[in-house]
């Protein structure tokens, strides 16, 4: 850690008011955060800090508070939803309530004025965690691959760098300008009620360690690891997973069979099944500089709002600082993929197809066209039965858990 960083952790003011939102910014660290904020609530709770819900994430509510619609069912959440968020809220009347979801971070000025009124801007404070592009662009690739995007890297990257009118490179800036985020809240809420957390990369703990800082919990609060993150795919996985994506859609798959099946597997397989160390996606170096002009302008917009920042903002803009592993990771890959060519092409093409014809074969797909050698169509629909009635039990009882909890 730098003498910057250690410094700012210890200097940190604590928030203003007792009400704290954690905004994000999405691909941030937000589902470990929320995980610790979740698994040590009874360790928070003895130091004066409520955690809003009962469990790590209420997603709905915020979708509800934001505005964003389910990309499967294209509802927005009934706004039930978020005024139980705020009746929670309520109910914390000694010490300070913690709210957390990153889709606060995408809200519009007229959503945030909202948010605002309803949890009383006057006792509100807001938290923005912030990781360099170079770290959070590439998996904001993979969080839409498993959304059902087909693009590769390079294709996606050169969409929302250089077709700023593309409805995706809306969607990905709105989210990833934490200049502009931090903007629209301190606008609202005032530039005293906003602190930021810049990531360090080199130091897992940092984000655990300063948010702890900022809501005055005695040191080691938050240092439980947390036991659910969002663990990011290979390069090799996340590629097989974009061709598995053009096979699936292009013999005729739904978005809701996807998110069933396609998304469920993957989810399932890296939180639970794969092992090791993996090789990260990382920016390519055609388009690093134009990453890197990204990082050092969302540097300067933050540095202008005038809020507290709590870790090493330069090291955020400084290329040769910021982009020293990525430089190490992208010449091992540059290396890598001239040495296979074509290879790692068709191996990734073959395990598309072989995790495609699982699908088929469990009825998790079901292609256009019959697949020679796959069995009879019988068997396909015994299976899709037996998927649809799973997936029908399986939203029933949620339906009902959500009822219970309310």
């Amino acid at each position: 850690m730098s003498e910057v960083e250690a410094s700012a952790k210890l200097n940190a003011r604590g928030v203003v008011g007792d009400r704290v939102i954690h905004i994000g910014a999405p691909k941030c660290g937000s589902t470990a955060l929320q995980s610790a904020f979740h698994q040590n609530r009874e360790a928070m709770k003895a130091h004066g800090v409520g955690y809003v819900g009962a469990e790590a994430h209420w997603i709905r509510a915020a979708k509800a508070a934001v505005g964003v619609a389910d990309r499967v069912s294209g509802r927005v959440p009934p706004e039930s939803e978020w005024r139980a968020l705020v009746g929670w809220t309520e109910r914390i009347t000694h010490g300070t309530a913690l709210i957390s979801s990153e889709w606060f971070a995408s809200a519009k000025e007229d959503r945030i004025e909202q948010i605002a009124r309803d949890l009383d801007r006057e006792r509100l404070h807001a938290v923005l965690v912030i990781r360099p592009l170079t770290a959070t662009l590439p998996s904001a690739w993979q969080q839409q691959l498993k959304l059902g995007g087909v693009l590769s890297l390079d294709a996606w990257l050169n969409t929302i760098l250089n077709q700023p009118d593309d409805p995706r490179t809306k969607r990905v800036w709105q989210k990833h300008r934490y200049d502009e985020i931090a903007r629209r809240w301190a606008k609202v809420i005032g530039p005293e009620r906003l602190s930021i957390i810049v990531a360090n990369e080199s130091d897992p703990t940092f984000i655990f360690d300063a948010f702890g800082e900022l809501l005055n919990l005695p040191q080691g609060t938050l240092a439980v690891p947390p036991k659910r993150t969002n663990p990011s795919l290979s390069a090799f996985e996340a590629d097989a997973l974009a061709e598995l994506n053009k096979m699936y859609f292009e013999q005729g798959g739904t978005l809701y069979g996807y998110r069933s099946g396609v998304l469920r597997t993957f989810d399932g397989y890296v939180n639970s099944i794969r092992k090791g160390a993996i090789q990260k996606s990382v920016v390519p170096p055609a388009v690093l500089p134009a990453v890197m002009e990204r990082n050092a302008e969302v540097a300067s917009g933050i540095k202008a709002i005038g809020c507290q920042i709590i870790g090493d903002i330069d090291r955020f803009a400084s290329p040769e600082l910021t982009s020293q592993s990525a430089h190490g990771a992208l010449s091992e890959s540059s290396e890598q993929r001239a040495q296979d060519g074509d290879q790692r092409a068709q191996d990734i093409r073959s395990a598309a197809g072989m995790m495609y014809s699982l699908m088929v074969t469990s009825g998790i797909a079901e292609p256009l066209a019959p697949l020679p050698g796959f069995g009879r169509q019988s068997v396909l629909y015994k299976h899709q039965a037996l998927s649809l009635a799973r997936s029908v039990t399986r939203s029933v009882g949620a339906a009902l858990r959500r009822r219970l909890r309310r």
